[in-house]
């Protein structure tokens, strides 16, 4: 996209808002992290270390404690610090899932759909926190898979009977409809906040484009009404008669006048080096002419706002227009790159023209030096001096631009005596 304002140099990213899917994701993350904190600490510990012997191997029901504790510790750090699961899900995933068959294998049969046996009711918990930010079938999926090992576990057990079995079925919906309507809420919310923020960066990127095309409109039209000082009052004088087109005076005009057009409709191209590409514009006008040009660049040219580059190219415009049958054109820039290596004192650029038919009564290029300010006002690297200057050699005229880049003067303070109050005092100059 160009810069409406016509500088050199990348165009303004849009602004991103906030995303809002990220702080949902996380807000439900820490909520996760809570419930499931909460059911496994204040609700199964205690009943963890109060039956301890209804399990064949107390080790198997302490290490399953203590295996679903440290996945709890690891969780938090990594919900803390807002970082994603990656991998490391599956592996806590893993850990968890172990840990309830463990529990499953090692209590005693009459306890298996008892209080005693909880280690198989927290797996659910443990995965609506990890796997909260992928579809949902990922979740129904981990969830049936351990209710069908847990199942075939009490049915390989010698005490299994049907009311066993139903109780089974009735304990783990009761379970896995708190599991999954905690699962199916939180990622309601988190596609509401997708599709939120989806609308919000869609909004924020209508209306910098609106504001984009904004700048343009006005920034187009102040164009235009520079070209119409001087391109309106031709046109018109071509049009009634007052102008004669055979004039060589009004030909060499309108051709002054095609080059800043053309120049206008190359400043709103998106290119690399915007002053190279102005001036091969102006230059296509006098070939499309019969003039032949020769253009050649040398070093490297330094990014320059739209005020510079029109007054570096506007007397190699009227220099060109005035051309019989040649004309040679040479820019020369430096850059901060080469004050590193000592080779000048600030950037500049030199725009040289060199045409023949200097006796023919050429347009002619005025001389001088003017001071374009930057953006802050003051002289600096968006502004600087371009001073114009020409010679005329037989049918030769050779006409040479340059600009400098030049540092604001800094601010100085001095002490100085005040005469009313007899006391020094700071002042800038």
């Amino acid at each position: 996209m160009t810069d409406p304002l016509g500088t050199a140099g990348p165009t303004a990213p849009i602004p991103r808002p906030t995303v809002i899917a990220d702080e949902f994701l996380r807000g439900l993350r820490i909520a996760a992290m809570s419930v499931t904190s909460v059911v496994l600490i204040f609700i199964h510990l205690p009943v963890a270390l109060q039956f301890t012997d209804a399990y064949r191997w107390p080790a198997a029901d302490l290490g399953a404690l203590v295996a679903m504790l440290a996945v709890v510790a690891v969780a938090a750090v990594f919900v803390a610090l807002d970082r994603p699961w990656s991998w490391l899900r599956w592996v806590l995933l893993a850990v968890v899932f172990v840990a309830c068959v463990g529990g499953t294998v090692a209590v005693e049969p009459e306890y298996l759909i008892d209080t005693p046996h909880w280690s198989w009711e927290m797996f659910g918990w443990f995965a609506v926190l990890l796997l909260l930010d992928l579809r949902l079938r990922w979740f129904f999926g981990a969830l049936l898979g351990q209710y069908a090992v847990t199942a075939a576990l009490i049915l390989g057990q010698d005490a299994a009977h049907a009311p066993m079995l139903v109780e089974f079925g009735v304990t783990g919906l009761l379970a896995g409809a708190w599991q999954s309507t905690v699962a199916l809420f939180s990622i309601a919310l988190r596609r509401s906040a997708e599709v939120a923020l989806r609308t919000a960066v869609e909004e924020e990127q209508l209306r910098t484009f609106e504001r984009v095309a904004e700048q343009l409109h006005r920034d187009r039209q102040a164009r235009y009404a520079d070209l119409a000082v001087t391109t309106a009052p031709l046109l018109a004088g071509l049009a009634s008669g007052q102008l004669n087109p055979a004039d060589s005076g009004v030909q060499r005009a309108c051709s002054v006048e095609a080059s800043r057009m053309r120049r206008l409709f190359a400043e709103s191209d998106d290119v690399a080096d915007p002053l190279e590409h102005e001036i091969h514009a102006c230059v296509d006008v006098a070939e499309r002419r019969g003039t032949a040009v020769q253009m050649s660049t040398r070093g490297s040219l330094p990014a320059l706002p739209l005020p510079v580059r029109r007054a570096l190219t506007e007397p190699v415009i009227a220099a060109l227009a005035g051309a019989r049958s040649a004309a040679r054109v040479t820019v020369t820039g430096q850059t901060s790159a080469a004050l590193e290596q000592g080779v000048g004192m600030q950037d500049s650029v030199t725009l040289s023209v060199v045409t023949d038919g200097a006796q023919d009564g050429a347009v002619e290029v005025p001389e001088g030096e003017q001071i374009l300010p930057g953006a802050g006002g003051g002289i600096g690297r968006a502004g600087g001096r371009v001073r114009v200057s020409r010679l005329r050699s037989g049918d030769r005229l050779w006409v040479e631009v340059t600009w400098q880049a030049q540092p604001a003067q800094p601010i100085r303070t001095v002490r100085a005596m005040d005469d009313r109050t007899n006391r020094q005092r700071t002042v800038r100059v």
